[in-house]
């Protein structure tokens, strides 16, 4: 599935909060999203995944305009969003559930990622004896289970401390790999922007445009000692320039 967004403008009360988005996706691409605070990025989720509809523009999934309609792609917002009375395994399968998905069905799909996503034994667990991570791997796995080819992540690693994010970084380019989803991921992070991503947009401040599109020339896998290679530093020095020239 390809996704196009073209001449996307969106404001609120008479402000305008999206001026001019034009950006696109290629089937399997991991794309992500860097920019100020207040941009307008989650706005952005929120016109993809037809909770708002823009006031002019087109979102195209393989040429099909999807404006203001709903169930094409899986969101994974900011926090966890467990729900505390439900065991992990409940709360990995809303996403089957709603859909309607039959459930022994599910549930064997769901154990059978436990594994893969580290939180196997943690099934009939409830969230409060869970780490950071555990509760974002979950939260994760839930919205791999919607099967949507779309996913969109908005800073889903942002609550979790350095060393911890570190490793949630492999872990998910190796979960990406697995499950041959197209990710478009919204981060404050140059670094983790550079790292999980085949291109990056920079966005600019309200009202929002595109500012730069840059293709991360690193081969895959990625690892840490790419970190410090020339080609990384010149793509960080970029988007660096590109941030700073907005202050």
């Amino acid at each position: 599935m390809e996704i196009s967004i073209r001449n996307l403008q969106h404001s609120y009360n008479g402000e305008s909060v999206i001026k001019n988005i034009d950006l696109s996706l290629k089937k399997g691409e991991f794309v992500s999203i860097i920019g100020p605070s207040g941009c307008g990025k989650s706005t952005l989720f929120n016109l993809i995944t037809g909770l708002e509809v823009p006031d002019e523009g087109d979102i195209l999934f393989d040429g099909k305009n999807m404006l203001g309609k709903r169930g094409h792609s899986s969101y994974m917002m900011q926090k966890d969003l467990l729900f505390p009375w439900k065991t992990v395994l409940e709360n990995v399968l809303l996403g089957p559930t709603i859909t309607k998905q039959e459930a022994q069905e599910a549930v064997e799909e769901a154990r059978s990622l436990f594994p893969m996503f580290g939180l196997e034994g943690y099934e009939h667990y409830y969230p409060e004896v869970l780490s950071g991570g555990m509760k974002q791997r979950a939260a994760l796995l839930r919205t791999f289970l919607h099967k949507k080819e779309l996913m969109l992540l908005d800073e889903p690693f942002g609550a979790l401390d350095a060393l911890t994010r570190e490793k949630m970084h492999s872990w998910l380019l190796d979960i990406w790999s697995h499950m041959q989803r197209t990710v478009l991921f919204i981060t404050h992070s140059i670094d983790e922007a550079i790292f999980l991503s085949d291109r990056i947009y920079v966005f600019g401040p309200r009202p929002t445009e595109v500012i730069l599109d840059v293709k991360v020339p690193l081969p895959r896998p990625r690892n840490k000692e790419m970190t410090v290679t020339p080609e990384y530093l010149e793509v960080k020095q970029q988007l660096m320039n590109a941030l700073y020239e907005m202050n």
